[in-house]
């Protein structure tokens, strides 16, 4: 009988990935090191996230921050659209 891998350490591939906001190259890398399936693999990631709040509240202000990026690019290529689009017209 095995032991569930959720109630171990994280190996330190994935707990780097981790503490740098690439949580989907932390749960590949537990599948490739492992032989895990997706699902095993992401519930082992989120029991770690579980065990320590302030890692999880780092990866969420990261995401955020990605996506607020990401949202600055969408809006500033809409204006140049917008704006090409207000040059033809007149």
């Amino acid at each position: 009988m095995r032991a569930d891998p959720r109630h171990r350490p994280l190996p330190p591939e994935p707990a780097t990935l981790l503490t740098e906001g690439r949580a989907v190259d932390a749960i590949k890398s537990l599948r490739d090191s492992h032989g895990l399936s997706f699902r095993q693999a992401r519930d082992w990631i989120e029991s770690h996230l579980a065990d320590n709040p302030v890692l999880r509240v780092q990866l969420e202000a990261q995401q955020r921050a990605r996506r607020r990026r990401i949202f600055g690019w969408f809006l500033l290529g809409d204006v140049v659209i917008a704006a090409a689009v207000i040059y033809y017209l007149f």
